[in-house]
């Protein structure tokens, strides 16, 4: 517990608001009542609710393994994972909650929780130092997101003095 309180106030945001739609996903996010009876489906019908808790879990996993200092891949930008995560969380938990029918206050629960993972995730991104991506208008760049010098031409070969 006391790691958990020693956490940066955008980690312990992600991990609060986390768990607490990770609850919120098992509640009905669409229900119908008729004649008295009453039937529903959780976040996790469909292709936008399965992807929303996948990404879920993958950005808890992630920011827990953090908070408890397990060693993760070095390759991988910290700050900017959490940030696409919670981004790919956010839109497709709102997507969800204005596509489908009959849409129950959960769902909407949910668009709030993953605005408030959205927040915590800026929060961790911006205490990583790193910057997002620039869009290059150089092609051949590789998509790298790094402009590239342009090449210069190519020298004609010297000819020998007409005598």
């Amino acid at each position: 517990m006391e790691q958990l309180k020693g956490l940066p106030l955008g980690r312990q945001i992600v991990l609060g608001a986390g768990v607490l739609l990770l609850i919120d996903t098992f509640f009905n996010w669409q229900q119908a009542s008729a004649f008295g009876l009453t039937a529903g489906q959780s976040a996790w019908h469909g292709f936008l609710g399965i992807v929303m808790c996948l990404a879920l879990i993958v950005l808890l996993a992630w920011t827990a393994a953090k908070a408890f200092g397990v060693t993760l891949p070095v390759n991988v930008p910290d700050g900017l994972s959490s940030l696409g995560l919670s981004a790919l969380i956010l839109v497709f938990a709102f997507l969800k909650a204005v596509t489908d029918s009959y849409v129950h206050w959960p769902a909407w629960l949910g668009v709030i929780l993953a605005a408030g993972i959205g927040y915590g995730a800026w929060l961790v991104f911006q205490a990583s130092g790193e910057s997002l991506p620039s869009m290059s208008t150089t092609t051949g760049g590789g998509g790298s997101g790094q402009a590239t010098p342009p090449e210069a031409p190519p020298s004609e070969p010297q000819r020998p003095a007409d005598v």
